[in-house]
Order: C-alpha cells, then sequence, then structure tokens
C-alpha cells in the first residue's frame, strides 16, 4: 500500500461522512494554524520533546467547536471548508498535515474517534508510565519508531529498544543507554524487532507504509493518528490525550 493509497481511502471515508451527515452544501470553515508549544503541550516538566525543541509544529483545526490535531514538520496557515480537504494535495507534506487536523476534527465531531487534544503538562509522563503497565508492551525488543522521550525512558526499564528518528541533530546520539538511529535503517530495525511502536505523524511525513504489512504487530501512538486509524482499522495508543 502506498501513501497515495492510504490518502485515496481516508478522503473516500471523509467523503462518505460528508455525505451522511448532509455537510456537502455548507460552507464550514476550518481553521488550521500552527499552535505555540504551550498551546500544544503546556508547560510539561521536560524540554526534550521535538515540539518544544522547534522540530516539530501542532496544526490545529476546529470544527463545529471540535479540535482535531496532526504533528509535522511542514505547515500552512489555511482555512477551507470540509469539501475542500478533499482537494487537498496528499503528494505534499504541510498539505497532508492539513488533511489530517481537518479530518481529526470532523471525525471527532461526529464522534467517529476520540482523543484528538494532545495531553499536556504532567501528563506525557503518566502517559508513559501507563504504557509499561500495558503487557504488550513487556518483554519485548521494540522498535521505537519517532523519538518520544518519556515513551523510550519507561520503555528500557523491561524492553529491548531500537530508536529510528528523522531529526539529523537526534540521529548518532545517546537517549537513556539507546543509541538514535537514521530511519534509512527501518528494514534492518523491521527485521530485528518483535513489535513496533510507532508515532503517529508517519502518516503526515509518509513514512507509516514502512510499517504496515510488514509482517510484524505495530502500534501508532499520539493524537495525529486519531481518526486514519478508526479509518484503516489500525492500533493506536494515545492514554491521556483529550
Amino acid at each position: 500500500m502506498t501513501i497515495n493509497d492510504i490518502y485515496i481511502q481516508l478522503k473516500e471515508a471523509l467523503k462518505s461522512e460528508i455525505v451522511r451527515h448532509d455537510l456537502a452544501d455548507k460552507r464550514i470553515d476550518i481553521k488550521c494554524k500552527p499552535l505555540s508549544v504551550e498551546e500544544a503541550i503546556g508547560t510539561p516538566e521536560h524540554d526534550d520533546y521535538p515540539i518544544v525543541k522547534g522540530k516539530e509544529v501542532m496544526m490545529a483545526a476546529t470544527f463545529n467547536r471540535a479540535s482535531g490535531q496532526s504533528f509535522t514538520d511542514e505547515y500552512t496557515d489555511i482555512s477551507l471548508s470540509v469539501e475542500g480537504l478533499l482537494e487537498t494535495d496528499h503528494t505534499k507534506t504541510n498539505e497532508r498535515a492539513i488533511f489530517i487536523a481537518g479530518l481529526n476534527a470532523v471525525y471527532r465531531s461526529l464522534q467517529l474517534c476520540e482523543k484528538t487534544i494532545h495531553c499536556k503538562d504532567k501528563e506525557p509522563v503518566a502517559c508513559a508510565e501507563n504504557l509499561i503497565e500495558q503487557p504488550q508492551f513487556s518483554g519485548k525488543k521494540i522498535l521505537l519508531v519517532g523519538l518520544q522521550p518519556r515513551f523510550l525512558e519507561y520503555l528500557v526499564k523491561q524492553n529491548t529498544v531500537r530508536v529510528l528518528d528523522l531529526d539529523p541533530d537526534n540521529v548518532g546520539t545517546e537517549k537513556f543507554g539507546v543509541r538514535i538511529e537514521s530511519g534509512e535503517y527501518f528494514r534492518d530495525g523491521l527485521d530485528w524487532c518483535d513489535m513496533i511502536f510507532a508515532t503517529g505523524s508517519t502518516i503526515v511525513n509518509g513514512t507509516i507504509t514502512h510499517f504496515l504489512n510488514c509482517g510484524k504487530p505495530a502500534v501508532f501512538f499520539g493524537v495525529t493518528i486519531s481518526a486514519p486509524a478508526k479509518i484503516l482499522g489500525l492500533s493506536s495508543y494515545c492514554h491521556c490525550g483529550h
């Protein structure tokens, strides 16, 4: 399945909901804008998250007072209709970020998904603490795709972990005793691991295709993947999202 195939499926699902709920003739603006660090994640106890370091931004879309978000490293400030989401160019990262934020907002407003708003303040730590209480994340060789520092900090307590990341400033550094590897080594990582724990923003940057139907169980984390996980039937984790 290519990234094009995935976005065609997501857009078809959204189109069906537009028809089902009679939204086609309504001009409903979805305003997408990048959030500040405080708006996105509050004041967490640690400053090593990608959004705090300025490596990512969070897009926020609002539809009928429901909010949807997506993480990305490329963004555009835009206002468009629900139907306009179907016209976004899913070959471009910044427009994929807009589409996913809008999709999450629309699906949240229709009560088709939940946890579309990022956790804040002390909640990222609580999310990581809850993670290691789940049996599926115990005693495994886990490929963590996208450096989420708190997840890594807690996962290494009871698992063997390898981390892949696209940020060149992270690659080659060591966090919690684990050397951060380049995302280009995903095939070797897939051969090595028992399971994949990947950031949901892979659906925005397009690398999600590496981890679907690869023969290894995959769980995608975070608010970005909320509606897409429902549509595509993916396993997801977002304990403290709102």
